[in-house]
C-alpha cells in the first residue's frame, strides 16, 4: 500500500514536470514561499527513506497501516498539513524517542522536530486538529497495535515525510 502511494507521488510529479524526487518541491503548498527548510533538503529525504526502509525490514505485518491514507478533497492544504504536523507531533514524543537502533535516527528527530517548530510559527495549530478522526485514528491504530507500532511507525515515516513535503 505504501509503494502504491509513493509510486503514484512520484509518476503524478513526474507528469507535472518535476523529478523523481520532486515530492519536496510540490507547488500546491499550505502556504506560498513560506517552507521549513529540512522539507527541502534532499540528504533529510534520504535520511528518512533509509530509517523507513530500515524499520520496514524489520516488520512481519505488511497488511496494516497507521498513517491512514488520505482523503482531503475537500479540504485545504493548510488543514491537511496541520493534521500531519499533529500525527508529526506525535512521532516526535512517542516513536522518535524509542531506544531501538535505527539509521540516522537522531538527525531525522531533530530535522522533523525543526519541521514541527517551523509550522507551529507559520500557525498551524495542531491542537485544533487532534480530536479530526485522521489523527485520532493514527493514535488508536498505534496504541492498540502495542510494542511493533514504534517500528511500524517508524517504517512509515516516510508517508509522513511525503505529506509533510505535499501539504505543507
Amino acid at each position: 500500500m505504501k509503494r502504491i502511494f509513493l509510486l503514484t507521488t512520484m509518476v503524478f510529479c513526474s507528469l507535472q514536470g518535476n523529478s523523481a524526487v520532486g515530492v519536496i518541491k510540490h507547488r500546491n503548498r499550505a502556504r506560498p514561499g513560506v517552507r521549513s527548510p529540512p522539507l527541502e533538503n534532499v540528504l533529510t529525504l534520504q535520511r528518512v527513506r533509509n530509517l523507513a526502509q530500515a524499520a520496514q525490514q524489520l516488520d512481519d505485518d505488511t497488511e496494516t497501516r497507521l498513517i491512514p491514507a488520505a482523503q482531503f478533497a475537500k479540504k485545504t492544504n493548510l488543514f491537511v498539513c496541520c493534521l500531519h504536523a499533529n500525527i508529526l507531533d506525535f512521532y516526535l514524543w512517542n516513536v522518535l524517542t524509542t531506544e531501538d537502533r535505527y539509521p540516522d535516527l537522531d538527525k531525522v528527530r531533530t530535522e522533523l522536530a525543526r519541521v514541527s517548530r517551523d509550522l507551529s510559527q507559520e500557525g498551524c495549530s495542531v491542537v485544533h486538529v487532534s480530536d479530526h478522526d485522521y489523527s485520532r485514528k493514527f493514535r488508536e491504530g498505534f496504541h492498540q497495535m502495542g510494542k511493533p507500532a514504534v517500528n511500524k511507525a517508524m517504517g512509515e515515516i516516510d508517508i509522513l515525510f511525503d505529506s509533510l513535503s505535499i501539504f505543507c
